[in-house]
């Protein structure tokens, strides 16, 4: 089973890189920033087709962000895209800048979801670090076992609502959860239901 979740991990990273191709929302991204795909591709966790980028900009502003939504929209054609501002809401945990959650389709049925953050060079080395010391942490066991788990809960409701993936990486990494069962009692001794 794990060669398998290794595997599908390969076959998700090639589609994402046909999506950002030489000619693709890579290039689009640059002509407004520098992009940064980070998450689960960078750390060779793909369970899902779900991309995260952060496009570093020198200066963030909302009508240029709204035209990069027009023109990713007219490349990707997806059936639903979400802005938020959180520059004024600063929700916690979050980073400070602008988002757009692009979705190709239904993600739980295998469509594309893409989660694009325009931020500035301190927030996007913040964010980095994150996943810099993540992956200088990754050991091929903590990969097993956090593509297993991930491999159960992505397709959960609560998943990306009540917990993420970030909650299973610490699991696995800092608290030593082994499995799927674990993370749910461990999750479950926090008041989160899991699955």
């Amino acid at each position: 089973m794990t060669e398998d979740l290794v595997q599908r991990d390969q076959v998700i990273r090639k589609e994402a890189d046909e999506l950002l191709g030489p000619k693709g929302l890579r290039s689009l991204l640059e002509d407004y920033g520098t992009p940064h795909v980070t998450g689960s591709y960078a750390l060779h966790l793909m369970t899902w087709k779900d991309l995260d980028i952060y496009l570093e900009q020198t200066y963030l502003s909302e009508e240029s962000f709204f035209s990069l939504g027009g023109r990713i929209a007219s490349y990707l054609a997806p059936v639903k895209m979400s802005f938020r501002n959180e520059r004024i809401n600063r929700t916690p945990n979050l980073p400070l800048g602008f988002y757009w959650g692009v979705y190709l389709g239904d993600e739980r049925k295998g469509a594309w979801k893409i989660d694009i953050w325009a931020v500035d060079s301190q927030e996007c080395e913040r964010q980095l670090q994150f996943t810099r010391r993540l992956a200088a942490s990754l050991t091929p066991s903590f990969r097993r076992k956090i593509l297993s788990i991930k491999q159960v809960c992505w397709k959960d409701p609560g998943y990306r609502k009540a917990y993420t993936s970030q909650d299973i990486y610490r699991a696995v990494i800092e608290q030593g959860v082994e499995d799927f069962d674990s993370f749910k009692e461990q999750m479950k001794s926090k008041g989160v239901t899991v699955g």
